[in-house]
């Protein structure tokens, strides 16, 4: 029994003197601050178009087309009119694309639009 009481108390010694050392200096360089990240290339484009059976529906639509080697997040908003029975009310709207290298995407896709009042988007994108 003493001699396990000792081997404990030697053990518990040499973890005490252990802790104790003084960490190794390092001669490694310190740390820079990475780099910053160079701004996404991309193009975008709005297209008014007709569709459906007799080419009477008008279609607002939004292509987000990548010229970039990294994969893309783009946060598209977009604000226009669009026709309610005959009545104009206005439509905001958000929406959020992930566009591969080199790949085009279509943000959004927006029906009976009023093509004569206009709309507007804009599309901001970051590395994913």
């Amino acid at each position: 029994m003493k001699l396990a009481i000792a081997v404990v108390a030697l053990t518990l010694g040499a973890c005490a003197s252990m802790q104790t050392a003084s960490p190794p200096v390092s001669s490694a360089a310190p740390e820079t601050a990475p780099a910053i990240a160079a701004e996404p290339k991309f193009t975008s484009e709005a297209r008014w178009e007709t569709a459906g059976y007799n080419n009477d529906e008008i279609v607002y639509t939004i292509l987000i087309t990548s010229q970039d080697s990294r994969i893309l997040r783009c946060n598209t908003r977009m604000q226009g009119y669009y026709l309610n029975a005959g009545t104009k009310t206005s439509i905001a709207d958000q929406q959020i694309s992930t566009v591969f290298p080199n790949q085009q995407v279509q943000a959004g896709i927006w029906l009976d639009m009023d093509q004569s009042s206009g709309s507007s988007y804009q599309v901001k994108c970051r590395p994913a």
